[in-house]
């Protein structure tokens, strides 16, 4: 090891641990792959990340354009489209640096997401309305937006008491090395919020002492009811709420929600 990470460094580890976090998760893939093959295109999705979702979308297809504000994110998405694309035109997935609340395009659009717990960095009720108006005022007749949030139960909430809980062990191909994670966070009641701390540790193949890279988010929490609400008040029409990937209708017992909101 030569010495701390710089913060590119610490960007580009945190980028490459996201995909390895959702190495073995598909279900959610799966569903927009569902989604756009019975609205069509073409995908907005914001919170690209990596490209995770959007790649696949484009490789299966459809033109793709995702948002996002995180340069060492966008720089991966860019260069697994390019290795994966093969012989499909490149503009088939399109990656750029924007803000959820303030972009605009004169393209409209049969899907738009914001997908995993993306929509809950959004602070208070006027970002989450402007999140919300982004995706309306993007969508095509026909179309529908997709908003998929956590809605943890108090018993789960609980647990969320600042100890230190350990999540999986995995090897990083493209480092050669092998990585930790744990996480740690604590549920405020009064602010509605959730504080979440991702801790990543690995060892240097050429060996060496042991490195961390962590990552601190601020989940701030939004009920299935109240996300309807927010959806109505930005113009959807039609709100749809689901309880998981296979989109069984919300109900008691469910722990997150996929809400899809039509313009009529």
């Amino acid at each position: 090891m030569t010495g701390p990470l710089t913060p590119l460094e610490r960007s580009e580890r945190l980028a490459r641990y996201y995909d390895l976090d959702f190495l073995d998760v598909a279900y959610d893939a799966e569903l927009y792959q569902q989604l756009v093959r019975e609205v069509g295109g073409p995908v907005l999705e914001l919170g690209v990340g990596s490209g995770r979702l959007g790649i696949p979308l484009a490789l299966a297809g459809h033109e793709v354009v995702g948002i996002d504000n995180d340069p060492a994110m966008l720089q991966r998405a860019r260069k697994t489209w390019e290795e994966a694309r093969g012989q499909l035109e490149g503009g088939r997935f399109k990656a750029h640096d924007g803000d959820f609340i303030t972009y605009r395009s004169p393209q409209r659009f049969g899907l738009v997401l914001i997908a995993v717990n993306t929509f809950l960095l959004a602070e208070d009720d006027g970002s989450r309305l402007a999140i919300l108006t982004t995706m309306r005022e993007h969508l095509r007749e026909g179309g529908i937006a997709v908003v998929e949030v956590g809605t943890p139960d108090e018993a789960e909430l609980a647990r969320y008491d600042r100890r230190l809980q350990h999540e999986w062990l995995r090897h990083d191909p493209e480092a050669g090395e092998e990585v930790s994670k744990s996480i740690s966070a604590h549920h405020d009641p009064e602010a509605g919020t959730l504080d979440l701390t991702q801790v990543y540790e690995w060892t240097p193949t050429e060996g060496g002492p042991l490195s961390r890279v962590t990552k601190i988010d601020t989940l701030h929490l939004v009920s299935a009811e109240h996300l309807g609400e927010l959806a109505r008040q930005a113009g959807f029409g039609e709100v749809d709420q689901r309880g998981d990937h296979l989109l069984t209708p919300y109900g008691a017992g469910s722990h997150r929600v996929i809400l899809v909101a039509r313009l009529v």
